[in-house]
């Protein structure tokens, strides 16, 4: 999403199947043609997400749909490693030989063998699914065979701090607020049945349990996201960070690997990394991203789960897709310096526009069959754990049968979890229905996107009010929460979510 895409035309949104837009998804960052096809201003970008169809007159892409409820299966009664692996302790089993690391389980019993198998193992990342049941542990040693066990699981319990890591509740319901800072730099305050409070603070009241966080490389650069300020570089999310993890809750880090919006037809190479190529360029994404977690981990906020990439459709960070091993290679220079850091962080890839049909190339299965097999084939894999989407629209009655085709492939063809990482309050009954109904309980979560913005877009007037916040003042203005955020208690207390999700400290 961007600043200025969504916030025009976006309000005239297309009706049915009406063929909207043939770039962008709802109002994507950035972008010539923005939701249900209108054009809109789009902050720096080709494309927008309206999409080539539109969303039954709302806008562009799919949804998400499953996750790594418990993101290692940690096999039953046998955890990572052992209960005296060589490194450490780890929770289950008899005992092992450790297990270098393994991602933990965020909290599963289920699964044949769990990660780290019998004998830990070198750390081995999980296998299918198992649902519910305590948390495996790090392990932590040397030597042993990798079981991979149990699938991921959907299961598990813990909050965002002091419980299992990653946090992996049963449904993840979360929303990316991350303009909050830069908005109570202007003023902004936000209340709730008329009590101000931090704005973390009453999504964690209403049941919302995960806050997706997007970075930049240098935003503060004259063609960046936040020219001279810096919002939303390193030090403002980890100071956001901070507060998020105050309130229980989860962390998805989404690394939009450019100074500026990165979306479907928008993905800009750093302006400090221009002219690099190959080797060089790799080099410097692997060190962007693990000098940034190395920060986060030193303060104690690490994410749960991170994006190396924004709606990397065909690009990230100037590099396209052909030939396909540089594209590769770069993503997973990123990758594997979350690996590095923490084999137990999930590590997701976002489509802009995850639904059939849909108007680019590659199309969605193609796009999910390269990133998880290579192009050709065999070739180099994108070292994924599960896919997310943009879901700004659907072209099918009743909404949300495109999502369900096209996540219901990840799942099916290749047993990997799928969120939607950006949806609009218009959708919220479509897409999380969607998540909830999807094969193998694999439908992990959803992230409401910028919901105190953006009226037209989250279901509300086209004047001053959106529908989960009253707003009077603009940006820096006075947000006050409506009847409609109540929907969201709802839907957390009948997904068997606490609700508050959390107590902030």
């Amino acid at each position: 999403m961007t600043r200025t895409q969504i916030s025009i035309g976006i309000a005239t949104f297309c009706v049915a199947v009406a063929a909207c837009g043939t770039n962008g998804d709802g109002g994507g960052t950035g972008g010539d043609n923005g939701s249900g096809g209108t054009t809109t201003a789009g902050s720096a970008g080709s494309s927008g997400r309206g999409g080539s169809s539109g969303a039954g007159g709302a806008t562009g892409v799919g949804g998400g749909g499953a996750g790594p409820g418990g993101v290692s299966g940690n096999g039953g009664t046998t955890g990572l490693g052992g209960v005296t692996g060589t490194g450490g302790s780890a929770t289950g089993g008899t005992t092992g030989a450790g297990g270098s690391a393994g991602r933990g389980g965020a909290g599963a019993t289920g699964g044949a063998g769990g990660r780290g198998g019998s004998a830990g193992g070198s750390g081995g990342r999980g296998g299918a699914s198992a649902t519910g049941g305590s948390s495996g542990g790090r392990g932590g040693g040397t030597g042993g065979s990798v079981s991979t066990g149990g699938s991921v699981s959907t299961g598990g319990t813990g909050g965002g701090t002091g419980a299992a890591f990653p946090f992996s509740p049963p449904f993840m319901l979360g929303a990316d607020i991350t303009w909050t800072l830069e908005d109570e730099a202007a003023g902004a305050t936000y209340s709730d049945g008329g009590k101000a409070q931090p704005l973390e603070q009453i999504m964690a009241n209403y049941g919302f349990n995960y806050i997706r966080i997007r970075t930049f490389v240098n935003p503060s650069a004259a063609a960046g996201y936040s020219p001279g300020l810096g919002f939303a570089d390193l030090a403002h999310t980890i100071t956001w960070a901070k507060r998020v993890k105050a309130c229980g809750m989860g962390i998805l880090l989404d690394f939009h690997m450019s100074d500026t919006w990165a979306s479907i037809g928008h993905q800009d190479v750093p302006a400090a990394w221009a002219g690099l190529s190959g080797t060089a360029l790799n080099t410097a994404a692997h060190d962007y991203v693990k000098s940034s977690l190395a920060a986060m981990v030193a303060a104690g906020v690490e994410p749960d789960m991170v994006q190396v990439g924004n709606e990397t459709d065909s690009h990230m960070a100037g590099v396209g897709m052909s030939p396909w091993t540089n594209f590769a290679n770069l993503v997973n220079a990123g990758i594997k310096a979350v690996r590095e850091t923490d084999p137990r962080i999930i590590v997701i890839a976002q489509d802009g526009r995850p639904r059939p049909s849909n108007g680019e190339s590659p199309d969605f299965n193609t796009w999910v069959d390269w990133y998880l097999k290579g192009n050709p084939s065999g070739t180099q894999p994108i070292d994924e754990d599960g896919i997310c989407g943009s879901t700004y629209g659907t072209t099918t009655t009743p909404a949300g049968g495109d999502w369900t085709t096209s996540f219901s492939y990840v799942i099916n063809t290749y047993n990997k979890p799928v969120w939607s990482c950006e949806y609009t309050n218009t959708h919220v009954d479509a897409i999380n229905g969607v998540m909830r109904a999807l094969p193998k309980n694999m439908g992990r979560g959803t992230f409401i996107w910028e919901p105190t913005r953006y009226p037209e877009l989250n279901g509300g007037a086209t004047g001053s009010n959106s529908v989960l916040f009253s707003n009077t003042g603009g940006n820096g203005g006075k947000y006050a929460t409506n009847a409609a955020i109540a929907e969201y208690a709802t839907l957390a207390k009948s997904y068997g979510l606490a609700v508050p999700s959390g107590t902030c400290h």
